[in-house]
This record gives C-alpha cells, structure tokens and sequence, in this order.
C-alpha cells in the first residue's frame, strides 16, 4: 500500500484500486475466499496451492513441483493450517484491514497489523 519494494513504480491510483478491489472480493466471496495475512518476519512459505485432497503444487520461481502422493499433501495441509494459525490478520478482518490501509496512507502500522502476534498453537509453552 505504501509503494515501497516491488511496488514502487506502480502508480498509487492503481495500487489503492486493487486494495479497494481485494477488499470488495473478501466481502463479497467470504467464505469461499478467506485471505490471512501473516508477518513475513514470524512465518515463510513458499507459494503452496492445495487442490484437495488428490494435488498440492508448490510454486518454486518458474516453475512448480507437483505432488499427488496422499502423505505428501497431508504434510502440505499441514504446513497450510499452521499459517492460517499464525496469521496475525484472519480472514474474516481482512477487508476491514483492507480497507483500514486506504484509510491510513497504506501504514500496516497505523492499520493495525501492529498487534503482538499469538504464539503458534504447537509451541511449548
């Protein structure tokens, strides 16, 4: 939202409407969509898609690695459920977070992704 990174040369005309866009979209498509972001400084994943229980892909630059191996897109799943835990905003705030960056200027600080994160469910305690 701020322009910074990979997304300073796009124009801010066209980056506040694809926030506004994506927030229309996590309305209007909820619960089929359900967005969660996460802090990329507690969480990595590399791009992984799960299309049920037969294919996961995992996206590796320019290509993907496909498994259809039941184990396999078990431990995908997994790793799946652990950053849908661990997001710091769920899906059903992400419009309001959304919409919260167009509001402030595009400051995640100001737009609450500030909070102190829960610790992941499987940590010791």
């Amino acid at each position: 939202a701020e322009g910074s990174g990979d997304y300073s040369a796009l124009a801010p005309a066209i980056r506040t409407a694809q926030i506004a866009r994506m927030a229309d979209l996590c309305d209007t498509l909820y619960p089929r969509l359900r967005l969660c972001l996460y802090d990329a400084r507690m969480l990595f994943s590399a791009p992984v898609t799960i299309f049920g229980p037969k294919l996961a892909a995992l996206y590796l630059g320019r290509n993907f690695l496909v498994f259809r191996d039941p184990a396999r897109i078990e431990i995908f799943a997994a790793h799946v459920d652990g950053l849908v835990r661990g997001a710091s905003i769920g899906a059903r705030e992400a419009a309001g977070y959304l919409r919260r960056l167009l509001q402030t200027g595009g400051s995640a600080a100001t737009a609450g992704a500030d909070r102190e994160l829960p610790p992941p469910r499987d940590a010791p305690p």
